[in-house]
């Protein structure tokens, strides 16, 4: 019988202090995997066919991979399936198990990339710094809602010459440049 581990998972991937205390670089699939264009190519093309996946299953536009929209159903599936309301689920997921369950996917698959990486820490804080969290957590999903979903499904949206969706990738950027900004700011401040 084959036991499965992390363990037995685990690849041979160098990090930055393996790198600076002599060992060879990475070659192969690692070398590739720790390019962003690359990671964001595979993400884009894999994003793409499940979009044309879910419009054929009759899913709505720019629906493929949704962090809010995704989650809100969840959220309302469960609500739904424990109470017996009738809160709004887009069709595709009332109708099917796959989209609901993405979130799920992503969550575990980080989960298991952070340890097969050793990348895995768990934050340590007060009550508070979760607090902020939860709340800046539940602000995010509220504002991606209100701007017809989340980054991801805004950047599909954007594909579809949809007017909103133009106007949420500026305050997208507005938003990071001031943010980054602000953090600058914190931070030569600390030196």
């Amino acid at each position: 019988m084959i036991t499965l581990t992390l363990e037995n998972l685990r690849l041979k991937v160098l990090t930055m202090t393996d790198i600076k205390n002599g060992e060879e670089e990475p070659s192969g699939l690692d070398r590739f995997a720790k390019l962003p264009i690359f990671v964001g190519l595979v993400i884009g093309i894999l994003a793409a066919f499940v979009q044309a996946l879910l419009i054929t299953a009759g899913g709505p536009e720019a629906y493929g991979f949704c962090v809010a929209c995704h989650t809100r159903d969840l959220v309302n599936w469960i609500v739904n399936a424990g109470t017996g309301l009738k809160l709004a689920i887009a069709p595709i997921s009332a109708n099917s198990v796959l989209p609901v369950l993405t979130i799920v996917g992503v969550l575990i698959g980080a989960y298991i990339s952070a340890r097969v990486y050793r990348e895995f820490r768990v934050k340590k804080g007060d009550a508070v710094q979760f607090l902020k969290y939860g709340i800046g957590g539940f602000v995010f999903m509220v504002f991606a809602l209100l701007m017809a979903g989340c980054p991801y499904r805004i950047a599909l949206n954007v594909g579809y010459i949809n007017g909103i969706a133009i106007i949420a990738v500026i305050a997208i950027i507005i938003g990071v440049f001031i943010g980054t900004q602000v953090i600058l700011r914190i931070t030569e401040g600390t030196r």
